[in-house]
């Protein structure tokens, strides 16, 4: 089954598999690895707080790179006010960036609670329609799209207001996680209700939840007909998973993981450029999260989380590495194999 490129308003993605946005992961250099890796038609900064940005309040470390890594690229914004959001999304432009996205889906408690935005918005059709035009206002002709979850709770679903709200204000395409923002990853994602969103509105959905690997995406889009998929935990756990799943749209053979040697090698580079990035020891502090992920279901992984999650400087991480991961035994499986 061969799927068609995804087309964000003027914006033509020959590939329709994105990276999520993910708040501490989706930064320069995971962004940097992806792209390496291949399969990804476009990617995500975190998300970024439109009004602490624009008025001062906080350093926008999460757009470190963004004028000058290579594009596509997307950067999400989030915010409950017009006028940051259509300033932000000036500065945008000025960046030349290729997609903004507008978060209505965050279920964390601090930007609901405390600051009334992300999926909370999913209350509120008509503001979300507000803040989808007050973005398009700056934009331009930079496409805006949303991302949102089914609903602020299972009592009160409402991603085809919501959906059709955004698109009627310009939006150009929507993304939909199929949860709504009180049920937990141990939910299985309803995919039927993404199917409506589908619909609902004239342009590409991308579905989103319980994507980890080539036949979840594909099921994904015939249960759904979403004209994508975004991955998101399986991607930090798998980079390559992008490069899985582009080959199965198009009907080829689908990569082979790489080997645990490959894994290391990946991992022990990924560690270096964070730490070239942010030096030594923030950068290795920075990496126990990322390092936590790597070389999963393997003999030893938990215990080796359980150390690397605490490596205090490059020298440590490496022997740590090294202790677990021995490259003569990785070498040697290798060849057993």
């Amino acid at each position: 089954m061969k799927f068609a490129p995804l087309e964000i308003g003027p914006v033509r993605l020959e590939n329709p598999v994105l990276a999520a946005p993910i708040a501490g992961f989706t930064d320069l250099v995971f962004r940097g690895l992806v792209r390496e890796l291949g399969g990804c038609g476009l990617i995500y900064t975190e998300m970024v707080s439109a009004g602490g940005w624009i008025d001062g309040r906080i350093e926008p470390r999460r757009l470190d790179g963004v004028p000058d890594e290579p594009r596509p690229l997307g950067v999400q914004l989030w915010d409950r006010e017009e006028r940051p959001l259509e300033e932000a999304a000036r500065r945008l432009v000025d960046m030349n960036v290729t997609v903004i996205d507008l978060n209505f889906g965050c279920p964390k408690r601090r930007i609901m609670g405390k600051h009334a935005a992300g999926a909370q918005l999913l209350r509120d059709p008509a503001t979300v329609g507000r803040l989808v035009a007050a973005t398009v206002r700056g934009a331009g002709a930079t496409p805006v799209t949303a991302k949102m979850r089914l609903g602020p709770s299972v009592a009160n679903r409402t991603a085809v207001a919501v959906a059709r709200a955004a698109v009627e204000n310009g939006a150009k395409a929507i993304t939909v996680h199929g949860r709504t923002a009180d049920e937990s990853y141990g939910i299985p994602c309803r995919r039927e209700q993404i199917a409506e969103v589908v619909d609902a509105v004239h342009v590409p959905v991308i579905a989103n939840g319980d994507i980890d690997g080539p036949e979840s995406a594909i099921s994904t889009i015939r249960d759904t007909g979403a004209a994508g998929v975004m991955v998101a935990r399986a991607a930090l756990q798998r980079p390559w998973i992008f490069s899985q799943i582009s080959a199965a749209l198009r009907g080829e053979a689908i990569p082979a993981p790489p080997t645990l040697l490959e894994q290391r090698q990946l991992l022990l580079r990924h560690h270096s450029l964070v730490v070239e990035q942010y030096g030594d020891p923030h950068g290795t502090v920075l990496m126990r999260k990322f390092a936590c992920r790597y070389l999963g279901g393997t003999s030893g992984a938990r215990v080796f989380r359980d150390h690397v999650s605490r490596a205090e400087d490059s020298t440590d991480f490496r022997r740590i590495v090294d202790h677990y991961f021995p490259v003569e035994e990785l070498e040697a499986e290798l060849l057993a194999g």
